[in-house]
């Protein structure tokens, strides 16, 4: 018996030690990326950047102002299809629709999380035993500099055309590191924020030169999931990768997120223009 404590209590002190590890190597990736501050508190909502005091007043048409902003060794923005190009430049003038599949493994977590998004409204996707299609409506607010240090922040809301209520309120802007402009998205949480970094790649083609776009943590040093918090900031172990392709006068695009490498979510989203 004795050599079982012995024995239990070594396995506990080296879970305990690759625990501290990990929660280490975490913290050193984090430093150092320029990321929102911003949190909420029990709830987030689609009137949250106006409640927190974020906001000018002015209403950007988009994503992003000029995709050009991204240019780089690998990426050139003139090949990008112009109704790729558009749609993150006037965003605001595409409805959208989003379609969600959670992957098998992590069902029953998504159906008890759906509860807490609901209520909290943010994340606020259908469940896996719900309706997987929500038509979404956007909208735009700019945010003040002294209220998020990184460069041209947006606040993008998407809420349930049917309920009004809020299904992604997300704080999009950017920053620029050894002549690289990446994106980055934060989204508030209760006393947190899931921030996640982005690079701009292209992404197929069409034949005659002109591709879509994928934004990705899946290439360079800095991009990533990362959870802010007052404590302190962690990489997280999760991958995300957008890809977004010219449909006519709108557009496709797939979000895909995985956890360790494992697959847990995929969105696909269609835009299309208003006449």
């Amino acid at each position: 018996m004795r050599r079982l404590r012995v024995a239990l209590l070594a396995a506990v002190a080296s879970l305990l030690t690759l625990a501290v590890a990990g929660l280490r190597r975490a913290r050193r990736r984090a430093a150092g990326i320029p990321l929102s501050p911003v949190t909420a508190g029990a709830r987030v909502g689609a009137d949250f950047p106006e409640r927190a005091g974020l906001t000018t007043g002015e209403e950007p048409a988009g994503e992003m102002d000029d995709m050009a902003h991204y240019a780089r060794d690998g990426f050139d923005p003139e090949r990008v299809h112009p109704s790729v190009r558009a749609f993150y430049e006037s965003t605001s003038d595409y409805p959208m629709t989003a379609t969600v599949t959670w992957h098998r493994g992590f069902r029953l977590g998504a159906a008890l999380a759906a509860r807490v998004t609901s209520a909290v409204e943010q994340l606020n996707l259908p469940g896996p035993f719900a309706a997987s299609t929500v038509a979404l409506t956007s909208r735009f607010a700019d945010v003040r500099a002294d209220a998020d240090p990184r460069d041209d922040v947006r606040a993008w809301v998407r809420t349930d055309r049917e309920t009004g209520e809020a299904v992604f309120v997300a704080l999009y802007g950017s920053y620029e590191r050894d002549g690289e402009r990446y994106v980055t998205v934060a989204v508030p949480l209760p006393w947190a924020n899931l921030s996640t970094v982005l690079r701009l790649d292209h992404h197929d083609g069409d034949g005659a030169g002109a591709t879509g776009v994928a934004l990705t943590t899946l290439s360079g040093d800095d991009p990533g999931l990362y959870l802010v918090t007052p404590l302190g900031t962690l990489a997280l172990p999760l991958e995300q990768r957008f890809t977004v392709r010219p449909d006519g006068d709108g557009v496709r695009a797939t979000q895909t997120m995985w956890v360790r490498g494992v697959r847990f979510l995929t969105i696909e989203y269609d835009a299309e223009r208003d006449a």
